[in-house]
């Protein structure tokens, strides 16, 4: 657990006197805090995060009515907020995609591009991050985190006055928090705070091992053979099970199981008064891929639709804009900027992103990108060379996903209808590719090539963190 030095500006400043009128919603122009217009008090929007790991977007009942999950926590939010159907996360794993999330930067700005214990980069020290800002205008601030991916070396606690995450002493086999348990920890210092808000709930439950979902038991029945057993990764293996309805039907049992999380989350929200004029962000790092391609059950190793394609919900102050189903294409980066729009405040430095505030604020090109090339530790992928110059990446138009790969004989490129082939899984013949994707791509790929990349020693590990990486699917 991390605390923050309490000496700081925690203390609420006296709001500005001058409102501004928002869609029918009174927000606050200037610091906030408390203001009083004769006896009236008004207090400004709090922030919510709630952000679940490794969670597909068709997973989620609010975005399609074929999940194989119950979300009806997760679609009540939906139904009082706008739902963006066309979301994407920048890159599938875990540490940067939130950084993009907190800085509006995406990875190609910031920087992080893999999780820190792989090599990757910190967050800069003076990065603007929307906890330091929001801190400095007021607000009290808790993040409450469930997986060891967002320890404080990765850079993104500073500005929180509460930073828990799961230490090894917590539970020494794998270092991940039950959501349950992080949910309370949220919920109880929410009811505690009396000014404005700003709290990340982060749940890690949907992410593999799947082992634990025993709802869905192992039995003689699930296919068993080893052709299949070799595209499902150690860390997901349960005995020789290869069947991939199994391990789905587990992630579907996590899914669901973190749905009565979230919903832990807005009863407390309703309870303190909170959930009408709050600002909510549901959202996930990335997703998983099942069986869509050679490695399942795993992410990382594309930059496809199944691993950057994320639920987003915003719920806007005071039920503005409830009920949309906004298709434009956003990303990840795009909330930071929102939040500051929304309340008034001027942008963070340097961020990529843009504000949805507005219906139509979509991006007319959005890029994403694999973590790395795991191919010394999954034997199935041919992606070439091992390590982040192998990187997958990708750019979406609302016509056409361009995604170009790295295998020992060159780069490869493939381009998807995404009106007739949304699950991006037939590439078009002898498709037209716009420069503007063209020159987005080469210019990625460059700046990729030039990366110095560290690599890891396992000796800066302890044994005990091995086996937590290990267990987790990050190591070999």
């Amino acid at each position: 657990m991390v605390e923050s030095d309490p000496s700081g500006p925690s203390t609420p400043r006296r709001c500005s006197l001058r409102l501004k009128q928002w869609s029918g919603a009174l927000l606050l122009s200037g610091g906030l805090g408390c203001t009083s217009v004769g006896s009236l008090s008004i207090p400004p929007p709090d922030v919510i995060f709630i952000t679940i790991d490794t969670l597909r977007m068709d997973h989620v009942g609010a975005f399609d009515a074929a999940s194989p999950a119950q979300t009806p926590n997760m679609d009540r939010l939906a139904e009082m907020g706008v739902r963006y159907t066309q979301a994407y996360s920048p890159i599938s794993v875990t540490g940067p995609a939130f950084v993009t999330l907190h800085t509006g930067q995406d990875p190609d700005r910031h920087g992080v591009r893999k999780n820190i214990f792989r090599g990757g980069n910190q967050v800069p020290e003076d990065a603007e991050t929307l906890a330091k800002r929001l801190k400095s205008e007021g607000y009290e601030t808790g993040a409450f985190l469930s997986g060891f991916t967002l320890r404080p070396d990765l850079g993104l606690s500073p500005g929180f006055d509460a930073y828990r995450f799961p230490e090894r002493s917590e539970n020494k086999k794998n270092n991940r928090r039950d959501g349950a348990k992080t949910a309370k920890m949220a919920t109880t210092w929410l009811e505690k705070q009396d000014g404005p808000v700003f709290l990340w709930f982060h749940t890690y439950d949907v992410h593999g091992p799947l082992n634990r979902w025993s709802e869905v038991p192992t039995t003689a029945e699930w296919d068993q053979s080893i052709k299949n057993l070799q595209h499902i990764p150690a860390y997901q293996r349960i005995g020789q099970i290869s069947d991939p309805d199994f391990y789905a039907q587990r992630y579907a049992k996590a899914v669901e199981y973190t749905d009565l999380q979230v919903g832990k989350i807005l009863d407390t929200l309703e309870s303190t008064g909170r959930l009408e004029r709050a600002l909510i962000v549901l959202t996930a790092d990335h997703g998983e891929t099942f069986d869509e391609r050679e490695l399942w059950f795993d992410h990382g190793t594309h930059a496809t639709e199944e691993q950057l394609h994320v639920p987003l919900v915003i719920h806007f102050p005071q039920g503005s804009r409830s009920g949309e189903v906004a298709e434009e294409l956003v990303g990840l980066m795009d909330v930071a900027p929102t939040v500051l729009n929304v309340l008034e405040m001027e942008p963070l430095a340097a961020a990529d992103g843009r504000s949805l505030r507005l219906s139509g604020s979509g991006h007319t090109i959005l890029m994403g990108e694999s973590s790395h090339c795991k191919s010394t530790q999954e034997p199935v992928l041919t992606c070439a060379p091992s390590g982040v110059h192998g990187k997958e990446i990708s750019a979406r138009t609302n016509g056409q996903t361009v995604i170009d790969s790295m295998e020992a004989q060159g780069a490869i490129r493939q381009v998807y209808d995404r009106q007739t082939d949304p699950n991006e899984r037939s590439p078009l013949v002898d498709p037209v590719v716009t420069d503007g994707v063209n020159l987005r791509l080469s210019g990625m790929r460059e700046r990729i090539a030039q990366i110095q990349e560290v690599q890891t020693s396992n000796e800066e590990s302890s044994t005990e963190e091995l086996e937590t990486l290990k267990a987790l699917g990050y190591v070999e």
